[in-house]
């Protein structure tokens, strides 16, 4: 019998080990620690040369031998069991030895974690081969140090390492905390900070410490941001496309005007994108200098090369069959003499490629050649079109909806099986199931065609990742109409009211909510089927009760509203255009009257009616976006009758119009709003009078601005408001991006109420104009605004002007 040290394994597990670290800065304190660590093990392989010199052949031949023993030995602490190194081993007793599964074991090993080191030896006996694995552990984690942090708690900084304690100490990871750290400071404007760390390690425990000194630079302020060579755009059309800005009033709100690397390389490309979108090909920033005044100001100067804008020279095609030339051509967006951008390009790729998907060409690949021609600044295209063959739909498989049911999703596509494969109604059904926010907002849904054995017949592969739908939420909010008001919300997104105990999958929507406050107490309850008998109608099922303490200016009288609420609503045409219709069965009462103060009209009104109203509505909507606008309009048309063969203890019809548009401004992100609603509302059959409940008011934050709630007018003999039946109301506004999350407004608002119905007399109104910030916070968006009253009505309104504070960006439409 005889045995030999596997020196190759060995030096060659050292070198791989060195290779490893080569992949960050050596730190002195571990260089040193590891040549104090001369093993034992290693002393004996280097007397062991002739046995190194025949290594390879000998190892080789170990091939055929069995593994007869695998015994684990730990140079210094263990601190990991040997379950844990086995469970990543691939030799196992009993198997023949292989080299590569050793090599394997040492490296799966390593990739633990846990070790600093391993080394494997193999000890020849008749019978077989023992292999012994030497394991030295890393260094555990005791503790984590900062030295020289003024600007971050030590606190702050722990939640920026990823190092923790009680972990192995591992350099790589030291080196990135010691990355990150630095990234932090200059993010705050700290761009000279320097950071680095230094381990201390105790050999005999196994333990180890690691200290990051911290030199904190002075904060640089930005005083001035300059572009040097800019001819063709104005300095401050180039400082609106970057985030480098110089410092102002409101930095410490926006964390801008202070110096940060890592916002420079950003804007490098922010502004090589805009001059590129703009046709100017060549553009090149050169240089960033900067020009300390001082060590904590700098005034930057940004040096570019715009070159030369660049149009459309000769477009041509090839490889087309299906479409003439002229055909795909009048499509293109960027045609001949049009400023030529990338943006541009691949737009009009992706024109021709729906192009050819909607004909179920969905494998067409398309390729642009430019030929730029610097002398006559344009560029020459050339589209290389690879048509495929047509493809039809063989059969749709959904996969990851675990809650959600498959017809909940199908019911979504508008391609079905045996159709041709139009990729964009692929593209259309994809966007739809992104709409319905049941699945994650990135990579939540995945429409993808997969082969068959079937010639020109694809299958479409629907992957959904599903999200939470369901919310819980409590808090507090503040207007002026409604004052300190406390809330508590449960919603689920994908209800299924015919699945309990979980209630979800089905795609319905349901709501409880109660809101409670000195001014009101508000309790609903909703739940909406948007697929009503499998047809795309929607049911709506409305349950509340309010009890509203704000309507009367006086504190007069309360208002309180318990009913029900039964609604149809479906697209008519297009998914812009809903009509709905409703039945509402309400019992509403005028209460707690203050008879010492009110006026007969008040006392008149008080006690409980039973309401029972039909209500129609069309609603057009083309708004880019529901919560800031931007463009499109919203206009609305809704009449109600209540009594007559509805029932109910009182008849009258209301009728009213709304409508809004938005309008980009003169600059980017600047935008108009402009407001018309006019409503009617009267008294038939029984009724002498419309309730003083379902009259028409105008004053406060969602109409008149400077005037109180209700304000506006006719009012009793006590100066209660007691509202008309006829009104109109108009406004403009302007807004304009101050930073990111605030906006300025300037506005303007006029409007009446009239006793009588159909009674529109524009010579009386009333009017005002004001100014208003509109914040987008983490809690939600919320609106300040300011109006002066330009007529000056005694006992309603007074030229001081009047605040106005509420939730959205928008006005309650």
């Amino acid at each position: 019998m005889f045995a030999w040290c596997s020196v190759k394994r060995s030096r060659g597990l050292r070198m791989r080990r060195r290779s490893t670290l080569t992949t960050f800065p050596p730190n002195k304190s571990m260089k040193k620690h590891w040549l104090r660590r001369a093993w034992p093990a290693g002393l004996a392989c280097l007397a062991c040369g002739p046995a190194a010199r025949a290594q390879d052949s000998l190892r080789a031949a170990l091939d055929a031998y069995p593994v007869l023993g695998i015994t684990i030995t730990n140079v210094g602490p263990q601190n990991a069991s040997d379950a844990l190194v086995r469970a990543h081993m691939r030799v196992h007793e009993g198997d023949n030895y292989n080299i590569r599964m050793v090599d394997d074991d040492v490296q799966n090993l390593l990739k633990t974690g846990y070790f600093l080191n391993v080394q494997v030896t193999e000890a020849r006996q008749p019978e077989g081969v023992r292999l012994t694995y030497m394991l030295q552990a890393k260094p555990k984690l005791t503790d984590i140090v900062f030295k020289g942090n003024k600007k971050y708690t030590e606190k702050r900084l722990l939640k920026t390492v990823t190092s923790k304690i009680g972990d192995p100490l591992d350099e790589r990871k030291l080196f990135s905390d010691a990355q990150a750290i630095k990234s932090k400071y200059q993010k705050a404007g700290y761009p000279k900070t320097e950071v680095k760390y230094t381990t201390k390690i105790e050999e005999l425990s196994g333990r180890g410490s690691v200290t990051f000194e911290v030199v904190e630079s002075p904060k640089v302020i930005i005083t001035q941001v300059t572009f040097d060579g800019a001819s063709k755009f104005t300095q401050r059309k180039l400082r609106k496309q970057i985030k480098t800005r110089r410092h102002w009033m409101f930095s410490f709100i926006t964390g801008s005007g202070v110096l940060k690397d890592d916002q420079l390389d950003e804007d490098r490309e922010k502004l090589a994108d805009f001059y590129r979108n703009e046709g100017y090909i060549d553009f090149e920033l050169k240089d960033i200098k900067y020009d300390y005044t001082n060590p904590k100001h700098v005034k930057l100067h940004l040096e570019i090369n715009e070159g030369q804008q660049y149009k459309v020279g000769a477009v041509a095609f090839e490889g087309t069959k299906l479409y003439t030339t002229n055909a795909i051509a009048k499509d293109l967006k960027m045609d001949v003499g049009k400023t030529f951008t990338p943006k541009g390009l691949n737009r009009d790729i992706e024109i021709v490629q729906d192009k050819y998907g909607k004909q179920g060409y969905i494998d067409t690949r398309i390729a642009a050649h430019k030929s730029p021609n610097i002398e006559t600044g344009t560029m020459d295209l050339k589209y290389h079109v690879e048509e495929g063959d047509q493809s039809f739909i063989e059969k749709i498989e959904i996969k990851g909806n675990a809650k959600t049911k498959d017809k909940v999703i199908r019911r979504e596509l508008s391609v079905t099986p045996g159709e041709v494969f139009d990729m964009t109604e692929v593209k259309r059904s994809k966007r739809r199931l992104e709409g319905l926010n049941y699945f994650t907002e990135q990579g939540g849904v995945d429409m993808t065609p997969e082969p068959t054995d079937i010639p020109n017949r694809k299958n479409l592969l629907v992957t959904v990742e599903e999200r939470n739908t369901g919310n819980f939420s409590i808090g507090a909010g503040f207007s002026s109409i409604d004052s300190v008001l406390g809330f508590v919300e449960l919603s689920q997104g994908n209800f299924d009211i015919a699945k309990p105990p979980f209630f979800m999958g089905a795609g319905q929507k349901w709501r409880m909510k109660a809101a409670f406050g000195a001014s009101r107490q508000d309790y609903e309850i909703t739940w909406i089927e948007p697929w009503f008998l499998e047809k795309k109608l929607q049911l709506g099922v409305d349950l509340y009760h309010r009890q509203l303490n704000f309507v009367s200016t006086a504190d007069l009288y309360d208002e309180r509203r318990t009913g029900a609420r039964l609604s149809l609503a479906r697209a008519l045409g297009t998914e812009n255009l809903i009509g709905t219709v409703s039945y509402t069965i309400e019992n509403v009462g005028i209460v707690n009257v203050d008879h010492a103060r009110a006026s007969q009209i008040i006392i008149d009104e008080e006690g409980n009616r039973l309401v029972s109203k039909v209500g129609m509505s069309l609603a057009y909507d083309t708004r880019n976006n529901v919560l800031q606008p931007e463009k499109g309009q919203r206009t609305e048309l809704l009449t109600e009758v209540a009594g007559g063969p509805f029932g109910g203890e009182t008849d009258f019809y209301k009728m009213e119009f709304r409508t809004a548009w938005y309008f980009k401004g003169f600059d980017d992100g600047h935008v108009l709003e402009m407001i018309g609603r006019t409503g009617v509302v009267k008294e038939y059959g029984d009724s002498t009078r419309v309730p003083l409940f379902d009259r028409w008011f105008l004053g406060g934050l969602y109409s008149l601005r400077g005037y109180k709630y209700r304000g506006v007018g006719p009012r009793d003999t006590t100066n209660e408001p007691i509202g008309g039946d006829t009104y109109w109301f108009a406004s403009a506004e302007y807004s304009i991006p101050i930073i990111e999350r605030l906006r300025f407004a300037m506005f303007y608002d006029i409007g009446m109420v009239y006793s009588s119905a159909y009674d529109w007399n524009i010579k009386n109104f009333n009017d005002d104009v004001g100014i208003g910030v509109r914040l987008n916070l983490p809690i939600g968006p919320l609106r300040l605004d300011y109006g002066i009253p330009i007529n000056d009505v005694p006992g309603v309104n007074s030229s001081h002007g009047r605040f106005q504070f509420g939730v959205g960006y928008t006005r309650e439409f």
